[in-house]
């Protein structure tokens, strides 16, 4: 019998909440050095995680996600040298600059379909990448490419203040956020509009048929997804310390889309077992064989051809297998 779509976005909560107490608890463990590449992982994922909403549900390929992921670190530098903000202003700056820009990037971007979409994304990405370049419109990092915090983020939390000088609290409070990021992620992918999402993505025409405001819906998905790139950009400045011009390279979006097809686009754990396989293979692989991508490309093949899912879905599929013998 199948279950009730609250029983199921209920279990779907509580394991998500068991998982990332289950990284917490790991992270608590290791060194210092170790628990930070840990919560860049989780930063990571959730860039992947954006793309995975935007193609895996939404069906548009789109390499505009690192416009997003820049654009939430350009919010949140102006809101704390522009403005002089502080705790979570400049985190909610951010998170509304991808969203401000995604508005009419993605209204563009959703007048077309399939492989249109990435063509339109990928000129947008490079156009916007070579002003910024050019020295006249650095909004990211004002007269330099490369631009640091004048001092660790602190957010303010009741009667308590969250220091990321710190490196235990900075790794708590951005598995926290990213926490909240995925259950968000959840409640929209199960929501009426997640549904009605997948299904344009299934069948457009049908959709259309239905009632199904397509273009809409298409917009919706796209900006919604660009909020969490930007979110993610948010996680990193602030986890890092400093932001580049290069993140608005249309690279940084085909680096989040390997990530999300290595683990399984249209999932939220997927994306993030792909940005961990990738940053390690990145930290340890690149030791012994210094064009490691090489690898990773060929990994990416294999699961393409025999896991198409990816490995967290492909990995699901079998134990569901398991369980029905």
């Amino acid at each position: 019998m199948a279950q009730a779509p609250f029983t199921s976005t209920a279990w779907a909560f509580g394991g998500l909440a068991a998982a990332f107490l289950g990284v917490v608890a790991y992270g608590v463990w290791l060194e210092d050095f170790q628990r930070t590449f840990l919560a860049e992982i989780l930063v990571w994922g959730v860039f992947a995680l954006s793309v995975s909403l935007v193609f895996g549900v939404g069906g548009m390929l789109s390499f505009a996600q690192a416009l997003y992921f820049g654009a939430g670190c350009w919010g949140y530098n102006l809101a704390v040298f522009g403005y002089g903000l502080t705790g979570w202003a400049p985190v909610a700056a951010g998170v509304a600059a991808a969203l401000a820009f995604a508005a009419p990037t993605g209204f563009v971007a959703t007048r077309v379909r399939q492989h249109h979409t990435l063509i339109v994304t990928v000129i947008l990405s490079v156009l916007v990448s070579t002003v910024l370049a050019s020295g006249h419109w650095r909004w990211i990092a004002g007269p330099y490419v490369t631009r640091s915090l004048p001092e660790a983020p602190a957010l303010p939390l009741g009667a308590a203040t969250i220091d990321y000088a710190d490196e235990m609290s900075a790794f708590l409070a951005t598995t926290a956020l990213v926490f909240a990021a995925c259950l968000l992620a959840l409640l929209l992918i199960r929501s009426p509009f997640g549904l009605a999402m997948k299904a344009v993505r299934e069948n457009e025409a049908k959709a259309a048929l239905l009632g199904y405001d397509v273009r809409l819906l298409r917009w919706l998905m796209f900006v919604a997804s660009a909020g969490f790139a930007g979110f993610a950009g948010v996680l990193y400045l602030m986890l890092s310390r400093y932001s580049n011009l290069e993140f608005f390279d249309w690279t940084y979006s085909a680096r989040a889309m390997v990530m999300a097809a290595l683990g399984g686009l249209g999932t939220l754990v997927g994306p993030f077992v792909g940005a961990a396989v990738y940053y390690l293979a990145a930290e340890h692989l690149s030791r012994f064989f210094e064009q490691f991508m090489i690898l990773v490309g060929v990994l990416l093949l294999v699961l393409v051809r025999f896991m198409p899912e990816g490995l967290w879905g492909g990995a699901v599929r079998m134990i569901r297998n398991r369980a029905l013998r």
